[in-house]
């Protein structure tokens, strides 16, 4: 068990991280993750802010229970109704505070107790990163492991963020800032909202991100809500586009507003292909005119007759 004597470095007055848990009907996980975050080793007061999507096994009476235990570290609330997974995320993220957010579900740990320390250091030491990640552990439901870190630090452009979330969301760590606290509306319809929030930091303060090599997350893969949206490849490149599409649309980020545009444009294409590889040729065949007709494009053009020409 966790040492009860963890709690008394957060009485500090000043939060440094929130580490933001979302929680719904994971009996079976959430002791493990809340024994790796209150395992951490550091030399700031961090709180454990846990969003309980109005559980109906015995997840909320653990949660509490360890609320009670450790009240100094431990932000917890129950909804009273089911929210669903990205309503819970934008009330749940209402509470969080400090300089930092750090990122773990329910059904993910750490694995690294230094994980937090290493990563607000670096971050204090490197002002021009905004998002940072680390190695981590890619577990499958029969027990088997995937490795998954860089040689050595890997850095990211916000163009290559917005191309892709290079990050897996319980290594992360990033600079917190004023929209956290009232996302807009629209987030509460999209199946994840990790990738938005760092493009929202990148952008706020025009930083980068990076990927640490050390190990120090687990990530279940084929557990969570977010696992069943991404089972089909066309709706998760249509999510990311609309997304893009909705970052577009908000006042604050008008000052990346191409690069938005850019990747809506290469995810759109990216459906367009997942789309083909589902058989779904005719739909393809639709949406790679309606992007060609909006923005031509000569090399989307052959690369879309070269898969078209694969298939045949």
């Amino acid at each position: 068990m966790v040492n009860a004597r963890r709690s008394d470095i957060i009485t500090r007055e000043n939060v440094i991280v929130s580490i933001f848990v979302l929680v719904y009907n994971q009996e079976k996980f959430i002791r493990q993750t809340l024994d790796s975050l209150l395992s951490q080793k550091t030399s700031f007061p961090f709180k454990i802010v846990i969003g309980d999507d109005a559980s109906t096994d015995f997840t909320s009476s653990i949660c509490e229970d360890y609320a009670v235990r450790f009240p100094q570290v431990i932000d917890y609330h129950r909804n009273q109704v089911n929210l669903g997974l990205m309503g819970n995320f934008v009330q749940t993220a209402t509470r969080l505070k400090g300089k930092y957010i750090a990122i773990c579900d329910g059904d993910d740990y750490w694995i690294d107790d230094e994980k937090l320390e290493k990563q607000v250091r670096f971050l204090e030491e490197n002002p021009q990163y905004a998002v940072i990640g680390t190695g981590v552990q890619l577990l499958l439901n029969d027990g088997q492991t995937q490795e998954k870190a860089p040689a050595h630090l890997e850095e990211f452009s916000l163009t290559e963020m917005i191309a892709d979330n290079k990050i897996v969301a319980p290594t992360t760590v990033f600079r917190n800032y004023k929209a956290v606290k009232s996302l807009p509306s629209w987030f509460k319809n999209m199946p994840y909202g990790d990738w938005p929030l760092y493009i929202m930091a990148l952008q706020e303060y025009q930083g980068k991100a990076c990927i640490l090599p050390d190990l120090t997350a687990v990530y279940r893969l084929q557990t969570g809500e977010s696992f069943k949206m991404r089972q089909t490849l066309s709706k998760v490149y249509k999510n990311n586009a609309l997304i893009l599409e909705h970052l577009r649309s908000e006042k604050s980020m008008q000052s990346i507003n191409k690069e938005l545009k850019d990747g809506w444009k290469a995810q759109k294409f990216k459906q367009v292909l997942a789309l083909h590889n589902e058989n779904q040729t005719g739909m393809a065949f639709m949406y790679f005119c309606k992007l060609s007709f909006l923005y031509p494009s000569l090399q989307r053009l052959k690369h879309y007759l070269y898969a078209v020409k694969k298939r045949l």
